[in-house]
């Protein structure tokens, strides 16, 4: 079985555990914290793929970073600790976030832009969003790329929109060299 299944498998079984006793914004929370730390330090995810570390080292050490989460989601550290699976505890964390946004109707979006957007324009990057995907809250991530020389890149659920200039004028010399 595929890593992205096992770690889906995982991620399902803790929504729907944390759904169950009525958890399940507190473990959220404690995913979105663990999603974090996971994107932002290299060295997190390299304690957790070393074969060199010992299952009982990081059981102990998961203990004291996440001794503020819920027991539910530490529960889950430990179980897959105990399987041998600690490596996939940060694809369970981006699994459960899929799952937690799809079951709240909440979509990401990603807009790169290049120069910093005003509050008004990505109010209207919202509301095309919503618009294209039916999403009851858009949560936007913000990047600047000079290289777009203008507009901006809207990506959300696999689809991209390009109204930047450097993607006209890229568009233009397709046209032109099918012609």
């Amino acid at each position: 079985m595929s890593e992205s299944k096992i770690a889906s498998r995982y991620a399902k079984s803790l929504y729907d555990k944390a759904a169950d006793t009525g958890d399940l914004e507190s473990v959220a929370s404690d995913i979105k914290n663990l999603n974090l730390i996971s994107h932002s330090n290299r060295d997190f995810n390299r304690f957790l793929n070393s074969p060199l570390i010992s299952r009982e080292t990081k059981k102990a050490t998961l203990a004291k970073i996440f001794a503020s989460f819920n027991k539910e989601t530490i529960n889950l550290f430990n179980l897959m600790a105990d399987k041998s699976r600690e490596n996939l505890i940060a694809f369970v964390g981006q699994e459960f976030t899929k799952i937690y946004n799809q079951n709240h109707g909440i979509t990401i979006a990603v807009v790169t832009s290049a120069t910093e957007l005003d509050k008004d324009s990505l109010e209207k990057v919202e509301n095309y969003v919503r618009s294209k995907t039916g999403a009851k809250k858009v949560e936007i991530t913000t990047e600047t790329d000079p290289s777009l020389i203008g507009g901006m890149t809207i990506m959300f659920e696999g689809k991209i929109y390009d109204s930047s200039v450097s993607g006209q004028i890229n568009k233009i010399k397709t046209e032109l060299n099918i012609a």
